[in-house]
């Protein structure tokens, strides 16, 4: 069952919690997709030094630049300011990544 007012509730509350998140879709009540503009933190650093999927429980699954998308991003990509960053992950993992300056 479809209900858009629970999603679009949901899409808010996880744009309230965090300014750095752009859209929201939840796939389960644990798990998301979330695209968020890359952290400062992570700037001019690649996928490798970035280590997310240890750090943060998290994998990128793209990154959007000014007029591309890497849809499949591989350890050596780089991370530029202003990307926008298609991550996946548990809901948990996925709100300290939004906290990240």
């Amino acid at each position: 069952m479809v209900l858009p007012e629970k999603d679009m509730g949901a899409r808010v509350a996880q744009n309230l919690v965090s300014k750095n998140i752009l859209d929201y879709i939840e796939l389960s009540p644990k798990y998301s997709i979330i695209e968020i503009i890359a952290p400062s933190s992570w700037v001019h650093q690649s996928l490798k030094q970035l280590n997310v999927r240890v750090k943060y429980g998290i994998n990128i699954m793209a990154i959007k630049k000014a007029k591309t998308i890497n849809v499949s991003p591989k350890a050596d990509d780089m991370i530029e300011e202003g990307d926008v960053l298609v991550v996946i992950g548990a809901n948990e993992d996925i709100a300290r990544v939004g906290n990240i300056e």
